[in-house]
């Protein structure tokens, strides 16, 4: 999940309709334009993309950023980036799945038929050919009121998604829908908090046929407000077609934007906290599919602590994390377990992962490289994991930057760092998935006076 804070102040933005429409073009002299791929096609409103296999930047002759001849970072071609929007909504908070040949998007885009402002609904579409073309978009929500920061799961040809929707000024709830035919047709939606209080940032994991939804919850009608909240869960056994009463997990924590994952019978949910009496990150899990979960573990030792992401791949469980947009931190953290989560490594941070940083304490231009990282990403499958997160190079240009590790390469090193926006703008809000060593990638960025939703690809064989 992306941090929502920046997410609300374009929406803001566009409601006032205040939009910055000039920005200013930096010089950045530590990155180098390289590479051309394949350029994409957009043709009849379906979007096209091809391949890029990691081993063609690799084997190319155009000049990188190096340190001691080590490549450091690859700047991502524009050409193989897609416009899967493209239109003259706004369309932001883009979240991204992927099964087998298939690729799935979910954002919210403005809508502004009949209305006397924007309003938001959510939308879908999807690929069965590895990301090379996309179908029509689709509404899912079709709603009046206002209806935001989607995320989605799979499993098999299963859809699940998940969204907050205002039911009125005073309540937001979290709504759920399904599909069961590969995104051909959607279940009802239906309201799965059912609360008085207002729920938010949920997050939605799905194994097999069990469904778990996380969220906060909070008494305050300003969600952009530092509060308190607490963080509850509701599970589903049967794909989605039931639901279990929710769960309350944790009773006073601030800006907690929390995560859930799941292997096998084994659920994780992972959580910042910003009180001041018991800050740091948290870890619960569950080894009875959320029947019971044991004392929740801290897992950071330091101040360097914000918004988390957790992926877990059968028994490892990988936790990564930036900062805050309201809090820097100096790299990116992550910690690791490989049984099932009962022990997990030392605090570590993906700098020193990287061709090139053979010491990232020593080499003065990490500090260049990665900085202020907010809105990470990770995922793994088999023996791929990849991370993307947006980085900071000036207050005029932040682009998606990710790592790619191949856990069968020598030494274990993350093969390289990818600039995938690659532009002097700001670009935002990255979700990522791996599929059959596909690697798939969206973000949003600001172009022509609204925001489109941008997709691009990596072969990893």
């Amino acid at each position: 999940m992306t941090n929502p804070i920046l997410y609300d102040r374009f929406v803001k933005n566009m409601l006032n309709f205040s939009f910055v429409t000039d920005r200013v073009l930096t010089k950045m002299n530590y990155i180098l334009l390289i590479l051309v791929l394949c350029p994409f096609v957009n043709s009849n409103n379906i979007n096209a993309v091809y391949d890029s296999d990691y081993n063609d930047f690799q084997n190319s002759s155009s000049q990188h950023l190096k340190q001691d001849d080590n490549i450091i970072m690859i700047n991502y071609p524009n050409s193989n980036v897609t416009n899967l929007t493209n239109n003259g909504e706004d369309s932001i908070y883009g979240q991204i799945e992927s099964f087998e040949n298939n690729v799935y998007v979910v954002w919210q885009e403005s809508v502004t038929e009949s209305l006397p402002k924007h309003n938001y609904d959510i939308f879908f579409m999807k690929s069965e050919d590895n990301g090379k073309t996309f179908s029509k978009s689709i509404n899912l929500s079709n709603s009046t009121e206002f209806s935001e920061r989607p995320q989605i799961a799979v499993s098999n040809n299963s859809i699940f998604i998940v969204w907050m929707d205002t039911i009125n000024p005073n309540n937001k709830e979290i709504t759920f829908t399904k599909s069961e035919d590969n995104g051909k047709t959607f279940s009802k939606s239906i309201n799965i908090s059912n609360s008085s209080k207002n729920s938010f940032n949920a997050e939605i994991s799905v194994f097999n046929e069990n469904v778990y939804v996380v969220w906060q919850e909070s008494d305050e009608n300003d969600l952009d407000k530092s509060n308190s909240s607490k963080i509850r869960l509701i599970r589903s056994i049967d794909s989605g077609s039931s639901f279990k009463k929710s769960k309350l997990l944790v009773n006073d924590t601030l800006d907690a934007f929390p995560k859930v994952d799941l292997y096998g019978n084994n659920v994780y949910i992972v959580w910042n906290n910003e009180n001041k009496n018991n800050s740091g990150l948290f870890l619960v899990k569950s080894s009875d599919r959320g029947n019971n979960f044991g004392q929740a573990i801290k897992i950071n030792n330091d101040n360097n602590f914000g918004e988390s992401q957790i992926s877990v791949n059968k028994n490892e469980v990988l936790i990564g994390w930036g900062g805050l947009l309201t809090k820097n931190i100096d790299n990116i953290h992550y910690v690791k377990s490989n049984d099932d989560g009962n022990t997990f490594t030392n605090l570590n941070i993906f700098s020193k992962r990287i061709i090139g940083f053979d010491d990232a304490n020593n080499f003065t231009g990490s500090g260049d490289v990665i900085k202020n990282p907010v809105n990470v990403e990770v995922t793994s499958f088999n023996n791929l994991t990849f991370i993307a997160w947006q980085n900071s190079f000036s207050e005029q240009n932040e682009d998606i930057l990710g790592l790619l590790l191949n856990n069968q390469k020598e030494k274990n090193n993350y093969v390289q760092l990818f600039n995938l926006s690659n532009n002097p703008s700001v670009s935002e809000c990255p979700s990522i998935t791996i599929s059959n060593n596909n690697i798939y990638a969206i973000w949003e960025d600001y172009i022509n006076g609204n925001h489109e939703i941008l997709f691009t690809k990596i072969s990893a064989r």
